[in-house]
């Protein structure tokens, strides 16, 4: 998606110069030879459309390489699966699309270098050596500044988060300030009264911002739960993949797929022409745009009518 807005494009700008400035410059390995290289493509799912799409795209993508594929789907023993076909094919490079696959390889813990997607926990991998992936979710402070864009009378934005994204709220509280919103926000524990305080934080704010997080968001049951409290307080929430629109949101900012899928394989070309990465992250660099204007009247709340033209799918229900 082109961002045509000049604040937003100045917020983005501001936050990925933050981010590069931040990571030193990762070196990939050094690969040899004039053969094709061995990309082995390890797929959580391929019967899931976001898995399928991602992986479609990365193919598309990639030139010059001899593409091997596994999918895990229905795999009760993913381990000798990818231990086998490392034995066999013994890849130069490995794209994991989704948990299950990166799971997977991490157990085995290869020396090939690994790049993925479609995975939450990619913070730990962070600082990892030979691991190299696209986020799961759209750069914080570019979420931050659609709100901004979509809702421009929205001042206080609520946040539950857990320790895993305290960095991340750092980084949001800067952003905020930047945009002239008040970020709230709010800890909670494994072991929290979290309804307690998801109903004390939604008393304060215009809208709740939906974050991955496996503590805050650990069962569908607590999920649902926080979406029922948003609604009867009429507070607009802001998600991150469009499954968010099913328990009511009122936006949701989602990476692209196919853009991701294109990401990762450019990542893996420049590891293969050994080009040192910036940084061993990136996030998508495409998104799409998902709103529901019942909501917005429900909620009463003033939208911004040029941003209507960034939406990628519009909801009435």
């Amino acid at each position: 998606m082109t961002v045509n807005n000049p604040m937003i494009s100045l917020i983005i700008a501001l936050w990925i110069g933050s981010w590069m400035a931040g990571c030193q410059s990762v070196h990939p390995p050094q690969l040899t030879g004039n053969t094709p290289a061995r990309v082995l493509i390890i797929n959580s799912d391929h019967s899931v459309p976001r898995y399928e799409v991602a992986e479609s795209a990365f193919i598309k993508t990639l030139q010059h390489s001899t593409v091997l594929r596994i999918n895990l789907q229905d795999d009760n023993l993913p381990i000798e699966t990818v231990l086998d076909e490392l034995q066999v094919t013994k890849p130069d490079i490995i794209y994991c699309i989704g948990a299950k696959a990166l799971g997977t390889v991490q157990s085995i813990t290869p020396k090939t270098p690994v790049v993925y997607s479609s995975v939450l926990s990619w913070r730990q991998f962070l600082n990892q050596p030979g691991y190299y992936g696209v986020t799961s979710e759209i750069a914080p402070a570019a979420q931050l500044a659609w709100f901004k864009h979509f809702f421009p009378e929205i001042k206080r934005i609520g946040v539950l988060y857990s320790h895993t994204n305290s960095d991340l709220i750092r980084e949001a509280h800067h952003t905020a300030e930047q945009l002239a919103l008040t970020l709230i926000d709010a800890e909670v524990e494994i072991d929290s009264a979290r309804a307690q305080e998801a109903t004390q934080l939604l008393g304060k704010v215009d809208a709740l911002w939906i974050l991955p997080n496996p503590v805050v968001l650990d069962s569908q049951p607590h999920t649902t739960e926080l979406f029922e409290l948003a609604q009867q307080a009429k507070v607009a929430v802001f998600g991150y993949h469009p499954v968010f629109m099913e328990f009511g949101a009122t936006m949701s900012i989602n990476a692209d797929l196919a853009t991701t899928g294109r990401q990762a394989a450019l990542i893996v070309q420049s590891i293969l022409e050994q080009q040192s990465q910036a940084s061993a992250i990136q996030f998508p660099a495409g998104s799409n745009i998902s709103l529901n204007l019942r909501r917005v009247r429900d909620y009463q709340l003033y939208l911004n009518p040029e941003a209507l033209n960034s939406v990628s799918d519009l909801l009435n229900h």
